[in-house]
Formats: C-alpha cells, structure tokens, sequence
C-alpha cells in the first residue's frame, strides 16, 4: 500500500494550481516581455545585474569580472554545480521565461524552491514592481540559444569544468 505525507506534497500542489490558473491570465500580461517601456526595461536590467543573475546563468560571467556583452547574457550554463544531492545548472532565463504569463512568472518567482546555489528566498522577497521589470527585460532579450544541460543526481558524475558546493548539511 502507498501512503503519501499530506503535509509534504500539499505545496507541490498548490504551485501547480497557482501555475494553472496564471496560465488563464489576460493577453495583456504575456505581451509584456516585448513592451517599449525604457525605464521598465532599465529597472530590470539594474535588478539582474545587482541581483547577480548573470553570476550563474551567463557563462563566464564571473571569470571574466562581468565584461560579457549583453547579448550573450542569461543564456544558461553549461558549468554545474554539484553538491550531494546532485548537480544542477543553471537555465537559459531567455527560453524559460518566454513560455509563461508575467502571471506564472510572479507565481514562480515566489514558490520556486530551486536546487543551490539558486538563491530563491532572495527572489521570492523581490516586490512585484521589481519582479515584472525583470520579466519584462529578460524577455525584451529574446528567446535565443539552447537549454542548460539536465539535472544530473548524485550517482551521475558531470563533464568538467563543474563547481563543487561544499556540504553544509550540519548547519540545518
């Protein structure tokens, strides 16, 4: 007999809800990414670059001290980060945020619990206003280039280069 922990999948469920009925939102919300707004587009430019988001899914971003044209920025990574729950990568943000309502996008952004290094509980506090100019500059980006390699678990080594996270399962 299969039983199931209420407690532990009762989020799950709820995000996918929460993502099902952002899917229904007006076309105004996904038409957004692609709007002229100059200070919107500034405003989320500012909030990737300070919010780091280059620092993991633009590729030789931090190696090269940040001086990555823009047009190559948040294009995914191909350089995991593995710790002992596997390793991770980090997205292209430019095909994934294509694919959902500035709905979906506030949804995610405040339930997402991604893998590490993901910082999710500093973007689940960014406000609204912050959150849609980033959806609106990472999609005035375009959708270009490929996915980020898969998740791979722990008994599955990754191609190098790959970050080591170091444990810190004692701090819990």
């Amino acid at each position: 007999m299969v039983t199931c922990d209420l407690l532990k999948v009762l989020p799950t469920f709820i995000i996918l809800f929460a993502l099902s009925a952002a899917s229904a939102a007006p076309v105004n919300n996904q038409t957004l990414s692609h709007t002229n707004n100059a200070t919107l587009l500034e405003r989320g430019k500012y909030m990737v670059v300070t919010g780091h988001c280059n620092n993991c899914h633009t590729e030789g971003y931090g190696v090269n001290s940040g001086k990555i044209p823009e047009e190559k920025w948040l294009l995914g990574n191909s350089v995991g980060w593995r710790s002992k729950a596997g390793t991770s990568y980090a997205p292209n943000l430019r095909l994934y945020i294509q694919s959902m309502s500035l709905a979906s996008w506030l949804v995610v952004a405040r339930n997402s619990r991604a893998r590490a290094p993901m910082p999710w509980w500093s973007l689940s506090d960014t406000s609204d206003e912050d959150l849609t100019a980033m959806y609106a500059y990472i999609g005035s980006l375009g959708p270009v280039g490929l996915p980020a390699p898969l998740f791979l678990p722990p008994d599955q080594t990754p191609r190098p280069p790959y970050n080591q996270l170091p444990d810190l399962s004692f701090a819990k």
